[in-house]
């Protein structure tokens, strides 16, 4: 008799241990997934990418790396870290890796290069949905007034912990437009980008990629775009006004071009030929200025990457970038020997 009632009691103990071991079980999968997506979402993981010194190495496994940060994300779709590190890694891959070796190949190779540009366009467009989606998990009601037109209410719900990911967010938008010009529907949402860029410089100036990005965006987006964005948010545009003001820079696109590049330089300690390599570009090919040229770009090439290992990838990268510039100044300049 006693064994006959002992079993039921076996069997609710052994049913409960397996609901405990398999909760238990699933409980240590998420703790590790959170594990591994936390480090992936760390300076120290991006790390292991910026401080390489091979880009074809780094090149053929980044994609396999977003492809596992994306599967991650979908087994914790509420880490919004690792949510904007997918954003932020997309944008570098798609810029260093797909649009710049897309526009240093020859005039020929115009079908391939077209494929390349509109490749880069998809991953910038992914990284930066990534990105404001980071941002409106954050800020829940962030992006909503973004799309609507509200544009000092959406400033408004970024904090200075934002600001890197505000930055790449227009840096990504941008590059968008910088891939296909002739899409109407995405030039009329530049001022969105604008706005981002400018909230970002707000929320942390000191942060030298921004000044990068504003060198490009002094020279290459058109003014109406930027009027459009100051008259849709007054507070950004006070800002803009105060900011020049008490560094004394001109509304001159070009002289606020240079006062951000003065400043990437310093905030970078000259550790970055990014600057060096947007001013031959955007400035000196604008004004036909081959001695700046070459000048800027001798600039980036006297930077040693083994003095600043943490960012060793990315100097080689915009070094090989600006030796092809200067091997194809007949390009961009009317020059003769």
């Amino acid at each position: 008799m006693k064994q006959t009632q002992s079993r039921p009691v076996f069997r609710n103990i052994a049913l409960a241990t397996l609901l405990v071991s398999l909760s238990s079980c699933q409980s240590i999968q998420q703790a590790a997934v959170r594990s591994v997506a936390d480090m992936l979402s760390s300076p120290s993981g991006s790390s292991a990418f910026t401080s390489d010194d091979d880009p074809l190495l780094v090149a053929e496994s980044l994609p396999l790396a977003l492809k596992l940060h994306e599967i991650l994300l979908g087994q914790d779709p509420e880490n919004h870290q690792l949510m904007a590190a997918t954003g932020r890694n997309f944008a570098m891959y798609a810029g260093a890796f797909v649009l710049m070796p897309t526009d240093m190949l020859e005039d020929e190779a115009w079908e391939e290069a077209e494929e390349g540009r509109m490749r880069a366009k998809r991953l910038l467009r992914r990284g930066r949905n990534y990105l404001l989606d980071a941002l409106d998990y954050r800020h829940p009601g962030f992006l909503q007034a973004l799309e609507s037109g509200a544009y000092d209410e959406a400033a408004l719900f970024l904090e200075a912990e934002d600001a890197n990911d505000v930055y790449w967010a227009g840096l990504s938008w941008l590059g968008m437009a910088s891939t296909d010009p002739f899409d109407i529907e995405l030039a009329t949402s530049l001022d969105q980008a604008a706005l981002l860029l400018y909230r970002a410089l707000e929320l942390d100036e000191s942060i030298s990629g921004i000044h990068e990005m504003m060198i490009q965006l002094q020279v290459s987006l058109p003014a109406s775009i930027v009027a459009q964005m100051r008259e849709r948010s007054p507070e950004i545009a006070g800002f803009m006004d105060e900011y020049y003001a008490q560094n004394g820079v001109s509304d001159h696109p070009q002289e606020r071009a240079v006062h951000h590049y003065e400043k990437a330089v310093e905030l970078s300690n000259d550790s970055s030929p990014s600057p060096h390599i947007t001013m031959a570009t955007a400035i000196s090919v604008k004004k036909q200025d081959l001695e700046g040229f070459r000048s800027y770009l001798d600039r980036a090439l006297s930077i040693d990457p083994e003095e600043h290992v943490d960012d060793r990838l990315l100097i080689i990268i915009y070094q090989d970038r600006a030796r092809w510039l200067l091997e194809h100044v007949e390009d961009f300049f009317l020059v003769t020997e």
